[in-house]
């Protein structure tokens, strides 16, 4: 087991001055690497370690296996096998309840101590150069990152993994006792997570997270300072730290993948750098989709444009403009979205956006606005696609509700002058050409039973006036 050796460095000037004092020289277990005298001049004083309530630190020296530590990392969708560890066995372990990382609890490596008094996590900060030297080797794909400088310390930790999709993710916090005071020197403490040989532990301009690369000064929105200068207003020996970053890659579905995770000190042994990866983070991810939109307005009138996307996972969602859109301008935050159109502006314009899970992004989808007149209100001399809501001149598709002059495809309701192909409900003046029902000619003219009932009567009238004018002659 490598025991390490802790220097608390003090300032070059006050060191060398307090070695005069007592005549003395100091002495280390191991040989410091070449480059590094004038920091170990420092002098070297115990710090004895008050641990914040609810912090709590584990390392490979107390029963803890290199199986376990991956085993506290991995997450849905992916497996694992052949893990490997190399380095001083205090150098490697888990952390829990330091929520002032954005990362409380996981997996951790270190360039000095991971547990116990010199502990290059646990809080509050009471040492601003908490420093453990193991004296063991560095890495070489550590190496070509800090090149020409070389590396020393190194943890490592490897091994082989199957995921279910194509891309996987977790999520990580780096941080230095090499902040503020050794930002842009070669003492730029390095650390790598090569998946497949691809160091997925960069910055969005592709550089390698490092204390050079995130800092006060480089991607400050990313940095958080707990410098004794600072008033180290965070719970952690750390005297810097990144928010917490997402190491994302492309990967082989079902097949065995390989991932190596690695940290060091750049040029010398101490000043102690570290890295934690969130538990249950490190996961097989779908990346979301983002869909296409068109939205429609009228001359100088703004429109809602929401983006749309999904995520197969259920991940939540950040949305990103890439291309604004001209003639307009947009505002809201997240997927609501308003596009204003510039005074005047008529026509069709459009801009661009992906979503992102915090893993991956989405496909770049595209949304368009089309900018109208607005309808006219009162009638006009053209044709409309629409029917108009008051009758026209012109003639139309569909039949009109009055009846017209003219002859219409459909039957009349009442009789016509012209013949129809339908027999007639009463008499006609004309033949037919069908027999009636019965074999019986057609009756015409005047009923004969009334005719014989008429002239019965006029007899009897008739008999009747005979006989009056006879008796008149006689008398």
């Amino acid at each position: 087991m490598d025991v390490p050796i802790r220097h608390r460095r003090m300032t070059v000037t006050a060191g060398v001055a307090a070695l005069a004092l007592v005549g003395m020289s100091t002495s280390f277990a191991h040989a410091a690497p070449q480059g590094s005298t004038e920091r170990q001049l420092a002098a070297q004083q115990e710090v004895v370690a008050q641990v914040s309530p609810g912090q709590s630190a584990s390392d490979l020296t107390g029963g803890l296996a290199a199986d376990d530590l991956v085993g506290q990392i991995i997450g849905k969708g992916v497996s694992y096998s052949n893990v490997s560890y190399t380095g001083a066995e205090a150098a490697a372990g888990t952390i829990s309840g330091i929520t002032d990382l954005g990362v409380e609890e996981g997996l951790a490596l270190s360039s000095g101590a991971v547990a116990g008094e010199d502990s290059s996590f646990l809080g509050p900060n009471q040492d601003s150069a908490m420093s453990s030297y193991f004296g063991t080797d560095g890495d070489a794909d550590l190496d070509a990152i800090v090149s020409p400088s070389t590396t020393n310390d190194a943890a490592v930790l490897e091994f082989d993994f199957v995921p279910d999709t194509d891309q996987i993710s977790f999520t990580y916090v780096f941080g230095s006792d090499e902040y503020n005071e050794y930002v842009d020197s070669t003492f730029n403490d390095v650390f790598g997570f090569f998946i497949n040989g691809q160091n997925c532990a960069v910055t969005d301009s592709g550089d390698p997270v490092t204390v050079n690369s995130i800092n006060n000064d480089v991607n400050a929105g990313l940095y958080n300072d707990n410098s004794q200068d600072a008033g180290t207003p965070y719970d952690t020996e750390l005297d810097g730290f990144t928010d917490p970053l997402v190491c994302a890659a492309t990967v082989v579905p079902g097949e065995s993948n390989h991932i190596k995770l690695a940290i060091a000190d750049t040029t010398d042994g101490i000043l102690d750098s570290a890295v934690v990866i969130g538990s249950g983070t490190f996961e097989a991810n779908t990346a979301p989709v983002a869909e296409d939109a068109v939205y429609t307005t009228t001359l100088d009138t703004p429109v809602d444009t929401p983006l749309d996307a999904s995520d197969p996972d259920g991940d939540p969602l950040s949305y990103t403009v890439i291309d604004e859109p001209a003639n307009g301008t947009l505002s809201g935050t997240g997927a609501d979205l308003t596009f204003t159109p510039d005074e005047g502006f008529l026509g069709e314009t459009s801009f661009t956006f992906r979503a992102d899970d915090g893993a991956a992004e989405s496909n770049l989808a595209t949304v368009t606005i089309k900018v109208v007149e607005e309808p006219t209100e009162t009638p006009t001399d053209e044709p409309t696609d629409e029917p108009t809501e008051t009758p026209t001149d012109e003639p139309t598709d569909e039949p009109t509700e009055t009846p017209t002059d003219e002859p219409t495809d459909e039957p009349t309701e009442g009789p016509t002058d012209e013949p129809t192909d339908e027999p007639t409900e009463g008499p006609t003046d004309e033949p037919t050409d069908e027999p009636t029902p019965g074999g019986e000619l057609p009756r015409t003219g005047v009923d004969t039973a009334v005719t014989l009932g008429a002239a019965g009567a006029l007899l009897a009238i008739g008999g009747a006036v005979v006989l009056l004018t006879r008796r008149n002659r006689r008398g």
